[in-house]
């Protein structure tokens, strides 16, 4: 926190600003979120795209993948794959496409990333400069390393009415990020197409497979959800 008030004393603010943090265990929040009054929309299953927040039985999960599969006929049947944010625990709903689920609406902002600290995730919205202090628990693991000072990420609140604090829910990142490569390996192996592909090691502590013609110091553009190389920047 030291560090957040000499960020803002060096932006000059002159008024103090509440910090919204999310526990480092986001269950806490997550018990808060679905005990509390909810309000949304109903919509074809159809339209739901991860990220969203579902209520089914009167919990509220957070969709973290779809998959949509065409049956005989033309029909097609939905899963998806749910986080309860009550529980914390996964499971999987199958829906016919025609069926209309509840969305719990949530208000996207964009914020700018600031650092890491003990499992934290520091962001401020640049507009308001609100700073906000979210648990690394609300990312999958693997796109943590992907975060970059000054990127800006899409940071996802729930407000569970007009008079309620607004809660971190979920952050998104851009598709793409660039990383220079720190180490590369020898040739380890070769595609059908003949490009062959080597491990490296980038700054950001995540290894990727490479093609042959990156490295040491070039930089590279990786999926930040896969983790995979795109291309040479």
């Amino acid at each position: 926190m030291l560090r957040s008030r000499i960020f803002r004393a060096a932006l000059g603010l002159c008024h103090s600003r509440q910090t919204i943090a999310l526990q480092r265990s986001a269950l806490p929040v997550y018990r808060a979120l679905a005990q509390d009054q909810k309000h949304g929309f109903k919509t074809n299953v159809l339209q739901v795209r991860k990220g969203y927040v579902v209520e089914m039985n009167n919990t509220l999960s957070i969709v973290l993948k779809r998959e949509t599969s065409v049956m005989g006929r033309g029909t097609s049947t939905v899963k998806l794959e749910l986080q309860d944010l009550l529980s914390g625990t996964k499971h999987t709903e199958r829906f016919r496409s025609d069926d209309m689920v509840e969305v719990t609406e949530l208000n996207d902002r964009k914020c700018q990333f600031l650092y890491r600290n003990d499992g934290q995730i520091h962001l401020m919205d640049p507009d308001t400069f609100e700073m906000y202090e979210v648990s690394e628990s609300v990312m999958e693991e693997k796109q943590i390393p992907m975060l970059q000072q000054d990127m800006i990420v899409h940071l996802s609140l729930y407000q569970s009415g007009p008079d309620e604090p607004e809660q971190p829910i979920s952050i998104k990142l851009p598709t793409q990020a660039t990383f220079v490569v720190k180490e590369a390996y020898p040739s380890a192996a070769q595609t059908n197409k003949g490009t062959v592909y080597k491990n490296a090691d980038l700054d950001n502590g995540i290894r990727v497979q490479v093609p042959d013609f990156v490295n040491i110091g070039d930089r590279v553009v990786v999926d930040t959800e896969t983790g995979k190389y795109v291309r040479r920047a």
